[in-house]
């Protein structure tokens, strides 16, 4: 039987609550992923943050939720891409592919400084580099 001395799984209970508590900060732990040097993976309240965009140069946005997203203004709305899809496992979300690839893909080639931020990496990246999960 392994124990451990009170003190210690004491602290480490304490400091494993604190980590997950909600900060007041609402940026706390939010970022954009970059998968290629113009595509961002990112979180729908990373996606509202006008200044974390602009940092980050991204000029268009696909969204995939359920209900329709509060952008900011600075992504006017011809280069942004909604996909209403719920989540959960019924979802039909490679039926998306063709219209997100598109998208993407015409972003990127009207100007080398386009930058996009999408949640839909995986599937872009199934469609242009034949990147198939293991079964």
């Amino acid at each position: 039987m392994l124990s451990f001395p009170a003190q210690n799984w004491k602290n480490a209970l304490r400091a494993t609550r604190a980590s997950l508590a909600p900060s007041r900060d609402a940026a706390f732990g939010r970022l954009a992923s970059q998968i290629t040097p113009r595509i961002y993976l990112s979180d729908y309240w990373s996606a509202r943050d006008a200044a974390k965009l602009e940092s980050l140069g991204i000029t268009h946005i696909i969204s995939v939720l359920d209900f329709t997203p509060d952008l900011p203004e600075i992504i006017p709305q011809d280069q942004r891409l909604h996909v209403a899809l719920a989540d959960n496992p019924e979802a039909k979300i490679l039926d998306h592919l063709d219209a997100t690839t598109a998208f993407i893909l015409k972003a990127l080639a009207e100007n080398d400084s386009n930058k996009i931020l999408v949640s839909l990496v995986f599937l872009f990246l199934l469609a242009t580099l034949k990147f198939y999960p293991l079964d």
